[in-house]
């Protein structure tokens, strides 16, 4: 969730929003906010309560950024918002469902600890993600 308010940093440059500016901040707090999830919510009622209001405030960010012109803006929230809730709607308390994420722990650790190059580390992601989404083995 964290990676939705920082990327929309970029986002908004590339629409030339000014950098802190009344839009700026209009749109990143409320990105801010919609993305705080509290942890250990167990109650499943007020997590569907909670999305479902968080995803008419992200939606209502959609529409200030469209009204504004901010079409990569308008895109990048539109590609997330489909996935933003995934780890509450599961439950995953910070886990993660991204089979990227879960191969990036593993190499950094190799990379950090045992010295592993970076074409060597980049040439392993390749083959495990590609058996990930391409069914090829190597």
């Amino acid at each position: 969730m964290w990676h939705i308010p920082y990327q929309a940093r970029h986002v908004l440059w590339q629409d030339g929003v000014k950098y802190k500016g009344k839009e700026w901040l209009r749109v990143i707090s409320e990105l801010v906010e919609i993305c705080a999830i509290r942890p250990f919510v167990d109650c499943q009622k007020t997590i569907e309560k909670m999305i479902g209001s968080k995803r008419r405030r992200l939606e209502a960010v959609i529409q200030y950024c469209l009204s504004k012109g901010y079409t990569h803006a308008v895109s990048y929230l539109g590609h997330a918002k489909p996935d933003m809730f995934t780890s509450i709607e599961k439950r995953l308390n910070g886990k993660t469902t991204s089979k990227v994420e879960r191969v990036m722990r593993t190499v950094n650790m190799r990379v950090n600890v045992s010295k592993w190059s970076t074409a060597g580390a980049l040439n392993v992601t390749k083959i495990r993600l590609a058996y990930y989404y391409n069914g090829f083995d190597a």
